[in-house]
């Protein structure tokens, strides 16, 4: 008589289950999914310069308030205190737009949704949404000449950076209705973007991203 082993009972060529077998090679490919999503994010971090980003006529840092990791907490000007809430990290988006994300709280700087409309005026937050793709987080640099002309006579000034928000075109701002030289203090917005270095508000909106502890030299 041949005996012939149950279907239950097949076993491989090393006298294992074969349903052990399987279960090793699924965690084997799950372990290697998750190394494969890991890995490009920490090789990222670690390639992404810190930055910090200055006021160009005060000198004055964009600190999120009180250093704190909440969400939606505000941003204003403060003096240069070295503080992790002073840095950035500058997330590509692709196509000259980039993420503006807190070193200290891993959130991105970006438009207040709670407005509604993202009118003049709408505050500028750190939240956790840092995905590229989200317009309202998403900025890029514009730059406005200094040099002015009449007829043939030009005249050389100094160069200004502003940055453009995705979402709305409009410009990355400071509360700060005085113009000339914003105070400390003064809470980030949106505003519409000047055209030219000689606006009235120019001062609101120019810009310096640079290495901590960097000095701007015209």
């Amino acid at each position: 008589m041949i005996r012939r082993p149950c279907a239950g009972s097949a076993r491989n060529a090393a006298g294992r289950p074969r349903r052990g077998r399987s279960l090793i090679t699924l965690l084997v490919a799950f372990l290697a999914v998750v190394a494969a999503m890991v890995a490009p994010a920490a090789s990222a971090s670690a390639d992404t310069p810190r930055v910090e980003i200055t006021n160009s006529f005060s000198g004055l840092k964009a600190d999120v308030v009180g250093a704190s990791t909440d969400p939606m907490q505000p941003v204003f000007l403060w003096p240069d205190n070295t503080s992790a809430s002073q840095e950035f990290n500058l997330l590509d988006s692709g196509g000259g737009w980039f993420r503006i994300q807190a070193r200290h709280s891993g959130q991105c700087l970006m438009l207040d949704w709670r407005w509604g409309n993202y009118v003049n005026g709408t505050g500028i937050v750190q939240y956790p949404a840092c995905a590229a793709g989200y317009a309202p987080a998403e900025w890029s640099k514009r730059y406005l000449s200094g040099t002015t002309c009449n007829d043939d006579y030009c005249t050389t000034g100094i160069d200004q950076m502003v940055l453009v928000n995705r979402r709305t075109g409009k410009c990355l701002d400071v509360s700060n209705s005085a113009g000339g030289r914003p105070p400390a203090r003064s809470y980030l917005q949106q505003w519409d973007c000047v055209s030219d270095t000689k606006a009235w508000n120019i001062g609101n909106q120019a810009w310096d991203i640079g290495s901590p502890g960097s000095v701007r030299i015209d």
